[in-house]
C-alpha cells in the first residue's frame, strides 16, 4: 500500500545505547513528518521509552530483555492487525530474531543479511557513511521517498527547554579513550569560567558510571560542581536548563543536540563527520587538525592525549606537545609537524550525506 493510497502500519525497532538510539530516532521522526497519515509505532528499550513518549503521532512501546520482547511480540500479534512493514533500524541478537519470527508483516527489513531467513530484505551500505545512515537506509529501502535526516531533534523534549544561567559539561563516555581526565576537566572549567562569567558550571555525571569515578575522586574543579542524574527524567531536566553543553563524544552529546541545547563536542579518537548530523544546529565540533577525519583503532587507550590537547587548544592554553604518552599505534605519531598544535577548521568536520 502506498502513502498516497492509504494509511500504512509501520513498526520501527530501535535497540541500542543512548546515543545510538537518539541518532536512529531521527529516521522515525523524519518518517512521521513526511508521511503523517501512517500509523507509526516505535519499539525501544524500556528504559529509553520515556525519551519519546510524548512525540506527536508516534506510539512508543518499551521492551527489556528476551522475555519482555517475546511478551511484547505476542501482544502485538494477538491483539493488533498485521503490520505493513517491520523495520529494524538498530539492534541485533536473539530479541530481534524473536520479534521477526513472531510478528506478521508484509515486509521485514533489517540492517544486513545476518538474519536473512527472518528478515529477507536489507539495504546496501556504502563503505563510508555517517553514524545515523544505516537506520535511514533500512527505512528508505521500504520507502524511497524518505529524505535522509540531516539533523537530530526530539521536539517534545526541545519544548521543555527553559535555559537558565547554567553551563554543563559531560566529561565521561563508555570508553576511557573518550573520557576527560581530571586535568583536562580542570582546564576546561577554568576556560568556561572566563567564557561564561556569572554562569554556574555543572559537571554532569552518572553516579553508576565507572569511568566517572576518577573524576569524582579528584573532586570538582574550582568554580564547578558535580550533578548526578540517577534517572533519565533527571537528565532531561538538567539538559533543559542549560545555556550550553560542553561534551566528549558520548550519549549526552547526542541527547543534548536532540533537545536543542547549543553543544560543543570534543573529539579525540572518533570522527566528527561520522558521529554527528551534518546540519545539526548549534553544534561546534572540536578536534586536532592533524587527525582530520581519521578514526583511531587503539581501543585500549586509557590516556587520550588527543582529547586533552584539543581541550587545551580550545581553552587557549599551551598544550603538552610531547608524544611520550601517546601509544605506538596512535595516529598522532604520523601527523604532519605543526598539525597537532592547532584545531581543525569547522568546515572539515562534516561531509555531505548521500
Amino acid at each position: 500500500m502506498s502513502a498516497a493510497g492509504g494509511r500504512r502500519r509501520v513498526l520501527f525497532v530501535v535497540r541500542g545505547r543512548l546515543g545510538d538510539t537518539v541518532a536512529a530516532y531521527a529516521t522515525v521522526r523524519a518518517w512521521k513528518d513526511a508521511f503523517a497519515q501512517d500509523d507509526v509505532t516505535l519499539l525501544v528499550r524500556a528504559n529509553y521509552a520515556p525519551l519519546f513518549a510524548r512525540e506527536a503521532g508516534i506510539r512508543v512501546l518499551g521492551a527489556g530483555g528476551r522475555l519482555s520482547m517475546r511478551l511484547r511480540a505476542a501482544q502485538l500479534r494477538l491483539f493488533e492487525p498485521d503490520f505493513d512493514a517491520l523495520l529494524v533500524l538498530l539492534g541485533s541478537g536473539p530479541e530481534i530474531e524473536i520479534l521477526g519470527r513472531v510478528l506478521r508483516a508484509a515486509r521485514k527489513l533489517f540492517l544486513d543479511a545476518r538474519y536473512a531467513p527472518v528478515f529477507p530484505e536489507w539495504p546496501e551500505m556504502p563503505p563510508e557513511h555517517i553514524h545515523s545512515e544505516p537506520a535511514w537506509r533500512v527505512a528508505a529501502l521500504y520507502e524511497p521517498r524518505l529524505a535522509q535526516p540531516r539533523r537530530s531533534s526530539i521536539p517534545s523534549l526541545a519544548a521543555l527547554r527553559r535555559p537558565g544561567n547554567a553551563v554543563g559539561i559531560a566529561p565521561a563516555s563508555d570508553e576511557a579513550r573518550r573520557t576527560l581526565s581530571p586535568a583536562a576537566l580542570r582546564t576546561l572549567v577554568a576556560a568556561l569560567r572566563a567564557r561564561h562569567p556569572g554562569r554556574e558550571i555543572r559537571v554532569l555525571v552518572n553516579p553508576a558510571d565507572a569511568l566517572a569515578r576518577p573524576l569524582r575522586a579528584a573532586g570538582a574543579p574550582a568554580g564547578a560542581r558535580f550533578v548526578g542524574f540517577p534517572t533519565l527524567e533527571a537528565l532531561i531536566a538538567e539538559l533543559a536548563q542549560l545555556e550550553h553543553l560542553y561534551s566528549t563524544d558520548t550519549g549526552l552529546h547526542h541527547l543534548g543536540c536532540a533537545v536543542g541545547v547549543p553543544t560543543t563536542t570534543f573529539f579525540g579518537p572518533t570522527q566528527p563527520w561520522k558521529n554527528t548530523f551534518p546540519e545539526q544546529p548549534g553544534l561546534a565540533r572540536v578536534r586536532l587538525a592533524g587527525l582530520g577525519g581519521a578514526h583511531c583503532e587503539v581501543k585500549d587507550c586509557a590516556d587520550p592525549v588527543c582529547l586533552e590537547r584539543a581541550i587545551a587548544l580550545h581553552a587557549g592554553s599551551a598544550p603538552d606537545t610531547s608524544l611520550a604518552r601517546v601509544p605506538t599505534a596512535c595516529p598522532m605519531r604520523g601527523c604532519a609537524p605543526g598539525s597537532l598544535e592547532r584545531l581543525a577548521a569547522p568546515a572539515a568536520a562534516a561531509v555531505p550525506v548521500h
